[in-house]
């Protein structure tokens, strides 16, 4: 709604359009779901449920923006410092309302994590933002991203971020300079980012190409249509060739698409995973992990611990923070995607580098 004097988001008017446009749907087409592809600041995305409800009065589903940009920041500064903080600042949602989580999508990313959260990671939010910028268009010296900036502003710094998951996540880089050890590394962090929107809590979005590793495409440059807008290098069409090789063992693409096959699977199965706005964060001291328990509300028993670790070497975990919510009373827990057992060594677990273990008893 564009209001002179306002940032025109998030101004009483639209919501009010939704409302009335809801309302209509309820009696013409009640099957009809809105769902708010609003990218706004964190505190401001819960308003397109529907303020001053119980149940959603606006829109029942909400990309989460958020989610995504703090995704990208565990993976650029490789610790969880602001996802943990940023997550536990999530605004709550209404009944009947859902969570549109994903890891990348067609267009760029914002870096829409909040300022206060980012004073509290310990970092100058303008800074931060900056190094972001900075690492994932592969300026920052050690960097493997393949992203480019968009919306770039020259005289603040300011800019969003263009890129395929893959290319941003170093697989572009690993593969031109046939490094074994760096493909691992891109690897585990697209397992990594789809396993934690996969268990979060929510709808998962997947986007066409990620589950075989898609990387930039350039054949925008020769649309003179698009050539002005890098967020086409994300737009592709697919490659089917490519797709054809997760059936060949030990391609890149096989251990993506596998990967991910067994993960969805396990959360079709898993009733802790089904979304009821379940999910409990867990403060550790480890700053390179998020920790969280999924559990069934009509069955407590059936309940799951997420660990994911965004740091490049493997980290313990002490179990005095785990061991009061029930976990590790038996000496040892489950890993439900590898299957192996997690065992206690001195009092805690060792967590693999860039992995997310999702833990039954």
């Amino acid at each position: 709604w564009k209001k002179l004097g306002s940032t025109c988001q998030n101004e009483r008017e639209a919501h009010l359009l939704l409302q009335l446009m809801k309302d209509c749907c309820q009696v013409t087409a009640p099957g009809v779901l809105f769902i708010a592809e609003a990218i706004v600041a964190p505190g401001e995305i819960s308003k397109y449920f529907g303020e001053d409800a119980i149940m959603a009065k606006e829109c029942e589903i909400a990309y989460n923006a958020t989610l995504m940009s703090l995704l990208w920041d565990g993976v650029a500064t490789r610790n969880a410092k602001l996802l943990n903080l940023g997550i536990q600042h999530l605004p709550a949602k209404l009944e009947r309302a859902t969570w549109l989580n994903y890891a990348r999508c067609h267009d760029d990313i914002g870096l829409g994590f909040a300022d206060e959260d980012a004073r509290l990671a310990g970092y100058d939010p303008q800074k931060h933002r900056r190094f972001l910028i900075d690492y994932f268009t592969g300026r920052f010296e050690g960097s493997s991203a393949r992203g480019l900036p968009f919306g770039e502003n020259p005289k603040t710094g300011d800019a969003r971020i263009s890129g395929s998951l893959a290319s941003l996540a170093g697989l572009e880089a690993a593969l031109e300079q046939n490094d074994a050890q760096a493909i691992d590394s891109a690897v585990q962090t697209i397992l990594l980012l789809h396993s934690v929107i996969l268990s979060f809590g929510g709808i998962p979005l997947l986007y066409y190409g990620d589950g075989i590793g898609t990387l930039n495409s350039l054949e925008y440059l020769a649309d003179p249509a698009q050539a002005a807008d890098n967020r086409w290098m994300n737009r592709a069409n697919f490659d089917w060739a490519k797709a054809e090789k997760r059936h060949q063992n030990g391609t890149v693409e096989q251990r993506l698409f596998s990967g991910l096959k067994k993960m969805i699977a396990l959360r079709k199965e898993l009733s802790a995973f089904a979304d009821f706005d379940n999910r409990q964060l867990i403060a550790v001291e480890n700053p390179n992990l998020l920790v969280y328990i999924r559990s069934d509300p009509q069955n407590p028993r059936n309940r799951v611990l997420v660990i994911a670790n965004f740091n490049i070497e493997a980290q313990v975990l002490t179990l005095d923070t785990l061991q009061p919510y029930g976990f590790f009373l038996q000496n040892a827990m489950r890993e439900l995607c590898g299957g192996r057992t997690i065992a206690i060594e001195n009092d805690a677990i060792a967590v693999p580098a860039l992995s997310c273990c999702w833990l039954a008893d």
